[in-house]
């Protein structure tokens, strides 16, 4: 069976474990739906074909009606498996209320329903089969992006006119889930509402609903239990719909945010506009009366569309820019160098920023823009020099602090660039650059939780900032929360689909949940874009070492180096393959190539340190794993080392304690527990040897040499039996029986 990730924090386990090995949190349940092998006939006339779909508690098949001249139709399965007895009766509930709102339902827009029947503890609904995708479906293959005003106006007055036909039926049906994924288009771009599972007849003067329920984004805010949903909860759902089609931004990133649309896309006319704000209105009374009325809206804007007499806002952006010289600067060498700028034309764009200093050294904007430049050509010294100079003439300008801040961030120097973003702060409280720059810092300075927070600010105030979403996704990864990882940097590539460094986070974080194939279609994506991006390279090498092969990989890391003679990783990463390789010189010369790169790389450290145990250079080694401990406590591969080190030097009480801090750190560390029971039967302390190499099967059964541990521990304490029992496992696992 395949494995499954826990959600909180992003381990494997196996495909039936319902609570994670590493952290204990539950896992999300498997419904058994969905599994209905291919021709199964079910109700002795419905033949199945193929599953169409799955999601939640049900799923969608293909199938042909046997007694109608086998008429392709669509059968819904919902099964019980695993629900309590009160969410079983919940679920059974909203079946049948699905069954009998659709049987009572005729309107194109709308799937038939013919029949719904119960067997083997499973509920089915058999309704038309529309050939087609959902808008989700079509959203995702699109890749992105706005759709056209065309078609979404075109969609949206379907919309308006089914959803009409539900709130004037009598009683009224409140649909209460329009989004994408229920809205299915047929090859000839007519849509239908599908799925009505929690559609509810609308009942007049009851204060509230039963339960919330909707999905977020695109559920109003009464259907969170504050008051009772109305045909107006079905329009702002109507309007986030539209609003997200109109723009690309999925609401559900940020529920009941929504910035103009004709920010996002110039193309949205003013009269769209003010419609989509009138929809989602916090407060059901202040959006349109029905749905009726938003339709003649859209109905009107087309009009004026087919007749060219469409009024189109302008486009705004609450992302700052290098700012462009206003208007009333006369000039003409600020306008040059900017415009140089903008083409990325950096030598010429400094150039004339100096000439235009030469002429006056109190020009604020020949000192910011000459700073925005250096940054830009990574010259962050000289950058922060231009900033300091800006900020003398005008203390309060933001977009040099957020250039000084950056620059202070590259250059390490890390709280004195905190101090900056958190005075831009002060000035623009919605400050995106800002933000996003000291949840930066606050990652460098090792402050995983407290940086989220400032990306997901950054992201409140401008949820296009695809920036913050990758390095949100970067903090993530830190933190091992891979799936919230692979989210945000999904984002990022909706928003900048051409960016290296997003494909390489995607696929590094796809690499560390063993995702391989999809990490390396990700890095794919990379080498097409930049076929010598350096940590690409060195990331397709991780998967090959994974792999085991050896060869392949220490390719790869080579080739990062041709890319890159400085990468650190790289260097390490070739070292560990050469030391794998048993050609240990060569590793040691890695390292300390790496070394002499960064003093303070801990990994490289401890690679040499390993390497010089390899060649019996064990009090050398020591002296290495001794200096990584002083970059890092806290790793217990190098207590482990040490503690290999003292145990080869005959030092077997040092070398217990060093396994000891090494668990300490890491209790699920199979490896020391090992060590640890072969140095305490070298001082004969056999019952406790026995216990660590219990502890070490527990955490690693299939390891014959912890097999081994126990096997000589029971000799000792003269347990025969037990010891042979052991013995045979030895045996069976180096597949010697």
């Amino acid at each position: 069976m395949q494995e499954q990730f826990c959600e909180t924090c992003g381990a494997a386990n196996p495909g039936t474990a319902r609570f994670c090995q590493y952290c204990a949190a539950p896992l999300p349940f498997k419904h058994t739906t969905g599994e209905l092998p291919e021709q199964t006939l079910l109700n002795g006339r419905y033949q199945l074909e193929t599953r169409i779909g799955q999601g939640g508690m049900g799923a969608v098949y293909r199938a042909v009606d046997t007694r109608f001249n086998n008429r392709a139709i669509a059968i819904k399965e919902m099964s019980r498996a695993g629900l309590t007895p009160v969410a079983v009766q919940e679920a059974e509930a909203a079946f049948e209320r699905e069954s009998h709102l659709l049987a009572d339902l005729l309107h194109p827009n709308l799937p038939r329903i013919y029949d719904h029947f119960t067997e083997e503890e499973r509920s089915y609904l058999v309704m038309d089969f529309i050939e087609g995708e959902t808008l989700e479906e079509y959203l995702e293959h699109k890749g992105g992006g706005p759709v056209s005003l065309e078609q979404v106006l075109n969609w949206g007055k379907q919309l308006c006119d089914v959803l009409s036909y539900l709130h004037t039926h009598q009683p009224p049906i409140i649909f209460r889930d329009l989004k994408p994924s229920n809205v299915m288009m047929s090859d000839n771009g007519h849509l239908y509402l599908i799925d009505f599972g929690i559609a509810r007849v609308f009942k007049p003067g009851q204060s509230h609903d039963t339960v919330a329920l909707g999905s977020p984004g695109y559920a109003a805010p009464e259907q969170y239990g504050k008051a009772q949903s109305t045909p107006r909860s079905d329009i702002y759902s109507l309007g986030a719909l539209l609003h997200s089609l109109l723009t690309g931004v999925d609401p559900s990133e940020q529920p009941f945010f929504f910035r103009p649309a004709s920010q996002l896309n110039p193309n949205v006319p003013q009269e769209l506009e003010e419609l989509l704000h009138h929809m989602l209105d916090m407060t059901a009374d202040n959006r349109p009366d029905s749905v009726k009325e938003v339709e003649n809206v859209l109905q009107h804007v087309d009009q004026q569309r087919i007749s060219g007499t469409l009024h189109i806002t302008q486009s705004h952006t609450t992302v700052p820019r290098p700012p462009q010289p206003p208007q009333s600067l006369s000039s003409q060498l600020l306008k040059d160098a900017y415009h140089l700028y903008t083409q990325h034309r950096l030598n010429e764009a400094i150039t004339l920023y100096d000439r235009s200093i030469q002429l006056d050294g109190g020009n604020v904007q020949a000192w910011q823009g000459r700073g925005l430049t250096q940054a830009m050509k990574g010259q962050h010294r000289e950058a922060l020099a231009s900033f300091e100079q800006a900020l003398k003439i005008n203390p309060n300008l933001v977009t040099v602090l957020n250039g000084k801040g950056t620059a202070l961030n590259m250059l390490h120097r890390n709280l004195e660039a905190l101090d900056v973003f958190d005075r831009a702060i002060l000035l623009e409280k919605d400050n995106v650059i800002a933000w996003n720059g000291k949840g930066a810092v606050l990652s460098a300075l090792g402050l995983p939780d407290q940086a989220l927070t400032a990306f997901d600010v950054a992201l409140h105030f401008d949820p296009l900032m695809a920036q913050a979403w990758g390095n949100k996704g970067l903090v993530l990864r830190q933190l091992r929360r891979y799936p919230d990882a692979l989210r945000a940097f999904d984002q990022a590539l909706s928003l900048d689909r051409n960016s290296v460094v997003y494909w390489n986070g995607k696929g590094l974080v796809l690499y560390e949940m063993g995702r391989y194939t999809e990490a390396l279609q990700a890095y794919q994506e990379v080498l097409t874009r930049d076929p010598n991006y350096a940590p690409t390279k060195c990331g397709i090498g991780d998967i090959l070492y994974a792999q085991h092969k050896l060869r392949r990989a220490l390719d790869n890391y080579e080739q990062a180096l041709q890319s890159d003679p400085r990468f650190i990783k790289a260097i390490e990463r070739r070292a560990i393959v050469l030391a794998d390789l048993g050609n240990f010189h060569k590793a040691l010369e890695a390292y300390a190539n790496a070394i002499s790169l960064d003093p303070n790389y801990a990994p490289a450290w401890n690679g040499k340190a390993s390497a010089l145990c390899q060649l019996g250079r064990y009090q050398e080694a020591l002296e290495a794993y001794t200096r990584a401990l002083t970059i890092n406590a806290n790793v217990p591969q190098a207590w482990n080392g040490v503690g290999n080190a003292y145990y080869h030097l005959e030092n077997y009480p040092k070398a217990l304690d060093a396994y000891e801090r090494a668990l300490r750190i890491n209790p699920r560390m199979a490896t020391a527990q090992h060590n640890k029971s072969l140095v305490l039967k070298q001082l004969q302390r056999y019952e406790e040897a026995l216990i660590a190499a219990e502890e070490a099967i527990r955490l690693a059964p299939n390891d014959p040499d912890n097999w081994l541990r126990k096997t000589e521990a029971l000799k000792k304490l003269h347990r025969r039996r037990e010891a042979r029992a052991a013995e045979a496992e030895v045996a069976r696992l180096r597949g010697e029986v």
